[in-house]
This record gives structure tokens, sequence and C-alpha cells, in this order.
């Protein structure tokens, strides 16, 4: 979400949380091999595009380790702590999950006392579709440098301080242990060349709401039928609770 669209109060208390006493800068992308930059994904220096064969994808990262089949088919880098998702036996690259600190679905006391050796196949397989290491690296996007402990505060200076004529923030979702946002594509570059977003969701513990689980990243390249059932059904930006609430703590009524 951009301030445009915002009056002049909003944009003011905007300004006041996005300009603390100490600076903040945005974050140098030399430590991160994965980067975005717009709502292109890069590894290395290479773009990983969304949408296309699974083995575009390789010619980049190398082998996957293996993969799973559940509701839906994951490949994985087990040594990059990342998770590839696709439609079952499609093959596309849909979303990209980064594993930070992502637990077992299933405890082995909890498999030992199910009763069904079927169910108790089907627990063993849920612990094995996620990634073996965690990502131990920070994750570059737009200007803010995500590792595993979840500062949406310092994340969204940090996004403001790269780009503060067209910011855009993290914002809750539709629960309390979700964040998210969108970055828009620069159809004029490489590698999509069309109007378009990334779509960043960050799943934090529950028990501990700065320990970020995992990181997923998707991109969807606008369609003229997408931009026209979006214009007759609009959808509010995931980070206009950011905003809400920026506004909220500085605008003295």
């Amino acid at each position: 979400m951009t301030l445009s669209g915002c009056d002049k109060a909003t944009e003011q208390a905007v300004q006041t949380i996005l300009k603390p006493t100490e600076k903040i800068t945005a974050a140098s992308p030399e430590q991160s091999d994965f980067q975005v930059h717009h709502c292109n994904l890069t590894y290395k220096g290479q773009s990983l595009i969304f949408g296309v064969s699974i083995d575009e994808w390789i010619k980049v990262l190398g082998p996957y380790d293996r993969v799973t089949h559940l509701a839906n088919d994951v490949y994985f880098w087990d040594n990059l702590g990342i998770g590839l998702y696709s439609k079952t036996h499609k093959h596309i690259s849909q979303t990209l999950k980064f594993e930070f600190n992502e637990p077992i679905a299933f405890s082995e006391e909890d498999i030992r006392v199910t009763h069904s050796e079927h169910l108790r196949e089907s627990k063993r397989e849920a612990n094995e579709s996620r990634a073996k290491t965690p990502f131990s690296q920070p994750l570059w996007i737009n200007g803010a440098a995500i590792r595993g402990l979840w500062d949406i505060n310092k994340v969204n200076k940090q996004l403001y301080a790269y780009n503060p004529k067209n910011p855009h923030y993290f914002g809750e979702a539709y629960m309390p242990t979700i964040f998210g946002s969108r970055f828009a594509c620069d159809k004029s570059a490489a590698p999509y060349f069309k109007e378009g977003e990334i779509g960043v969701r960050v799943d934090v513990n529950p028990q501990n709401k700065n320990e970020i689980r995992a990181i997923s990243l998707g991109v969807t390249v606008f369609t003229d039928e997408y931009l026209e059932e979006r214009e007759n059904n609009p959808t509010p930006s995931l980070s206009s609770g950011y905003i809400k609430s920026v506004v909220k703590r500085t605008v003295i009524n």
C-alpha cells in the first residue's frame, strides 16, 4: 500500500511514526543470497520466476533434495531451508516458503498413540513436509532485511528509508499471527514485463510473536480478466491495518 491515496492528516501521521529520533537506514542486500527487487525474486543475482516449470528453478538452485505429495506437491532444498509449492502433478512454481523456525506437525508421542497405521503414516508424511534445516540468512525485500526475529516497526521503517516517495508496509492480516504486504512489479523490467505484484506472508509463533516461523512469497501477474475482477471486487491492502494503527497512535482528536 502506498501513501498516494492517503489524506494529509494520515500522511503526516505516517511520516511521524516512520521518522524516528534514531536514524534507521535501509538494509544492504549484500548479505542476502535471496533478494526481492520490486516483485523480482533472485538467488545470487539470477531470477526465480513464478508460474514456470520447476525445471527452471533447478537451473538456478540446483537439484531439489526431495518432493512430498500432500495437499500440494512441495519441492525441498533442505540445505537452503526452503520449500517450493506446486499444485499436485502440475510441476509449476507457485509459492516459495522460507522456513525459519517451522515446527513439526505431530510429535512422536502423538504418532505413537494414533490407532490407525494409515493415519500414523499420514502424520509422518506431514512431518516430512518441511525443510530439514532452517533458513538461516536474512531475506532482503525492497530495503528490509528480515531475519528469524520479527520486528515489524523496524522492517517498516527500513522499507520507508529505502523508498520514501512510494513506501510499502507490513500489517496484520486476517489472523494475529500472520502479517503481510504486497509489492508491485516494475512492468518495464525483467522477468515479467507486466503489471503484477508479489505477495509476502509472514507467519509468527503464537507463543512468541517476535519469532518468525515462515515467510511465503508468490507473484500474481495481472491479466485483463484479473484487473476487471479486482476493480469489481476490491480487497483492502494487507498493510492497511498497519496504516490505521499508525493513525490511531499519532492523530489526536
